[in-house]
């Protein structure tokens, strides 16, 4: 008895619209909130960013609404084997999404004869680095999985496991706002997004995003590093390499080499998929007896209309909702294609420049 009662206490949790309206407004936040963070530093209004853009607002709702946390945010441990095999799942997942990304860039360089110049992270010394894993990889990993993973996905929960995981990791990979790397992105939240349903756990996906995030860091201060040996020892940087120049039999075998390190990762990540797929089982073993009536419970009283009408229907009004962001991350991508076009005028230019979009 002291189960059902328990059961019974805070079922209440965000809806789609919820869902839509903090994703309108985090991305309105983070493309014109940075004029509220004027401080000199990159890192730090990167930091606050996350903080006060991406996290706050979401717990600032859920704890004045009185939603239930521990569900919504999937505040629930996991067993130290899966943080092992995650590490080791984005590790090898990184190069396969490279190169994926890779496909994209030349694509966009056939389309437009050009690619947008890559934001530079200035790492000069090690303790740029430490600062650099806090705020891209702690700090993303901990404010973008509580919005994404938490409350959004919990909020299109009604669309089913694969619709839910599908949308919210496209939401999650516009919102990078990156048209260069939005594919890449929605991959990564695709993977991210299982690993936390898998899992149960929100913390398992904070674990999988800071791995990505503080690997890329790694070898972004590692890049830079053997950038300045070169230079030491005279050899000047080629930013776009003549492959003509390389005789047809050195070509081939650098990209058979390539070729098989690739399907090395490839298998590795499979593998690892696979283990963590098993590993994961147990928590969808058929609940037992007791448990079944506690949801039946539950499933009885939300048929009642005791669970807010907000997650019972998915509408105009949760369309509506996540439509200016949508809409403003388009309006984010056509300023990037007309500056891959090379186009500084024009009514289209002159509109997205009067909103700082282009």
């Amino acid at each position: 008895m002291n189960n059902t009662e328990q059961l019974k206490v805070n079922k209440k949790y965000p809806g789609p619209v919820a869902a839509g309206v903090f994703f309108s407004l985090t991305t309105i936040l983070l493309v014109y909130g940075g004029n509220l963070l004027a401080f000199n530093n990159n890192y730090l209004n990167s930091g606050l960013g996350e903080v006060f853009f991406v996290l706050l607002p979401v717990l600032v709702f859920l704890i004045a609404g009185k939603y239930n946390l521990k569900d919504t945010l999937k505040l629930r441990k996991t067993r130290p084997i899966h943080y092992l095999i995650i590490v080791f799942l984005m590790l090898f997942g990184m190069p396969v999404v490279g190169v994926l990304n890779a496909v994209v860039l030349v694509i966009i360089r056939l389309i437009f004869g050009r690619n947008l110049p890559v934001p530079e992270i200035i790492i000069p010394d090690v303790p740029t680095l430490f600062i650099a894993i806090l705020v891209i990889g702690v700090s993303a990993a901990v404010c973008e999985e509580t919005l994404f993973r938490g409350m959004i996905s919990k909020g299109y929960e009604k669309l089913g496991v694969v619709g839910s995981l599908a949308l919210t990791s496209i939401l999650f990979g516009i919102l990078h706002r990156d048209i260069q790397k939005f594919v890449s992105t929605i991959l990564l939240g695709a993977l991210i997004g299982f690993i936390v349903y898998r899992t149960k756990s929100i913390y398992a996906g904070m674990a999988a995003h800071f791995t990505n995030n503080t690997v890329a860091v790694l070898l972004t201060y590692a890049a830079a590093k053997m950038t300045e040996k070169m230079k030491d020892l005279g050899v000047e940087q080629v930013e776009n390499f003549d492959f003509s120049n390389i005789p047809t039999a050195s070509l081939v075998i650098v990209i058979v080499f390539y070729g098989i390190l690739f399907l090395g990762f490839l298998a590795g990540f499979i593998g690892l998929f696979y283990a963590f797929y098993k590993s994961t089982e147990k928590n969808f073993i058929t609940a037992s007896h007791l448990t079944q009536l506690l949801n039946n419970s539950a499933e009885d009283e939300m048929e009642q209309g005791e669970v807010s009408d907000e997650r019972k229907k998915f509408g105009l009004a949760a369309l509506i909702s996540v439509l200016p962001g949508i809409i403003l991350i388009i309006l984010t991508f056509a300023g990037q294609i007309l500056e891959l076009m090379e186009v500084k005028s024009g009514l289209v230019y002159t509109f997205l420049r009067t909103f700082g979009l282009s």
